[in-house]
């Protein structure tokens, strides 16, 4: 989706608008503007209120008040049950979770559009299953998930529960015939008609899917975004029942919660994102083609190390390279979590903190992270990878790369710890040698 110069200026004009009625309604701090206003991203906002708190009258009094108050060190966020033992989000997944909630809000609203006993599918939506499971419920429910890690997590931890590993954009769908449809795709169009292309596939005929879709202070745009997947909708045989703004909401992942530190803004709230529910039901049977998404960010391979995902993109060589983490960006965080961001293509290892660096030796490197989550000798897993014995120059070099990797572990499991999360929080050390 290409975003109109007209769109982005109306954008900023309805930003500083909302920010304006904001403060009529009370707002007196950052936290209490950016709860008031439709889900704007916080940097946004505070660089929209940083241009105006000079020329609205309403701000001259309270705007040094908004503005400082965004620099202040935030309590810690309230733990959540719903996430517990989930793998931490990954930005290469565009994974925010609901809260919890939000988690039983939409499980109650699946409830409603359903009978006991009846099928509910679950796509992209994790945290669900937890409570989706509980013999209390009177629903079954079977959860479509395409991150391996996710899927291996829950196997092992909901036991009982019925969860399918499958890309919901590419794969061979399984054959399935639910009574409703509840799921949260990444906030683009193309996911979203594909998602709603596959719940299709499985809903029966007066079905209900519920999705979770973007508000309209998420970017510029939004307003069309919505009118096509209302166009998308109706092709495939849906129609809407209702559509409830910003009712759900989200907690907010380290990987974005780096990226408001490092522009400076601490004060943000936990569930700040929020997003709207529509509630569609499946009316008519229609032989739409499946829509094809372009490959994009795939086939990255990964590691977890102490609760801190760490993704390599993949190489072509089993030759010795250098496998040092080489900084791309001011203080390694990727200051933005859109796929807009050109110097995403700079990545060649991703970290769940949103840590971004290039790699020359990415095989080899792998193979260090791999051994390291095996608590296996790191130099004796690169000399079987390549075939021969290390020189002693690249034993320095994969000794390098270690004490980078095991400092940005214990790194990011401090941040974790300070922002509350739920991870163990403990150091993570590994013998080099």
């Amino acid at each position: 989706m290409t975003i109109t110069e007209i769109e982005s200026h109306a954008f900023e004009q309805s930003v500083e608008q909302w920010i304006f009625d904001a403060v009529g309604n009370g707002a007196t701090t950052f936290e209490q503007l950016i709860k008031l206003l439709p889900s704007v991203d916080p940097i946004i906002a505070f660089k929209a209120l940083q241009k105006v708190q000079s020329s609205l009258p309403a701000l001259k009094n309270n705007s040094c008040t908004l503005v400082n108050s965004a620099l202040w060190k935030q309590s810690k966020p309230t733990p959540t049950h719903h996430q517990k033992s989930l793998p931490p989000p990954h930005p290469l997944d565009y994974d925010w979770r609901f809260t919890d909630s939000t988690v039983e809000y939409l499980l109650q609203k699946c409830a409603e559009a359903t009978r006991s006993h009846d099928t509910i599918a679950l796509l992209g939506t994790p945290s669900l299953l937890w409570v989706g499971t509980d013999p209390a419920y009177q629903r079954s429910t079977v959860l479509l998930e395409a991150n391996t890690v996710m899927t291996n997590c829950l196997s092992s931890t909901v036991l009982g529960s019925r969860i399918v590993e499958c890309d919901l954009l590419r794969d061979i769908l399984p054959n399935l015939s639910v009574d409703a449809v509840v799921m949260d795709p990444p906030w683009y169009p193309e996911y979203i008609q594909s998602f709603l292309w596959d719940a299709c596939q499985f809903c029966k005929m007066n079905g209900h899917i519920l999705i979770s879709l973007p508000p309209i202070g998420t970017r510029p745009g939004i307003e069309r975004e919505w009118q096509e997947t209302l166009t998308w909708a109706n092709q495939l045989g849906l129609q809407l029942i209702h559509l409830e703004e910003l009712s759900l909401s989200y907690l907010t992942p380290l990987f974005e919660r780096n990226v408001f530190r490092v522009a400076g803004i601490h004060c943000v709230p936990q569930n700040w994102r929020r997003g709207n529910l529509a509630v569609f039901t499946r009316r008519s049977s229609t032989n739409v083609p499946r829509p094809i998404v372009a490959l994009s960010e795939k086939g990255w391979l990964e590691v977890n190390l102490s609760s801190v995902r760490i993704r390599v993109r993949p190489w072509n060589s089993s030759e010795f390279a250098d496998p040092s983490l080489v900084s791309v960006i001011p203080g390694d965080v990727l200051t933005s979590v859109s796929r807009r961001d050109p110097r995403r293509q700079l990545a060649d290892v991703w970290t769940s903190g949103n840590r971004i660096f290039s790699c020359l030796g990415r095989g080899i490197l792998w193979h260090i992270l791999d051994a390291i989550s095996r608590d296996y000798p790191p130099h004796s897993a690169v000399e079987a990878f390549i075939g021969r014995a290390l020189q002693p120059r690249e034993i320095g070099l994969v000794s390098n790369a270690i004490e980078q990797v095991l400092d940005i572990v214990n790194l990011e499991r401090k941040e974790n710890l300070l922002f509350g999360d739920h991870w163990s929080s403990t150091n993570f050390t590994f013998a080099a040698s």
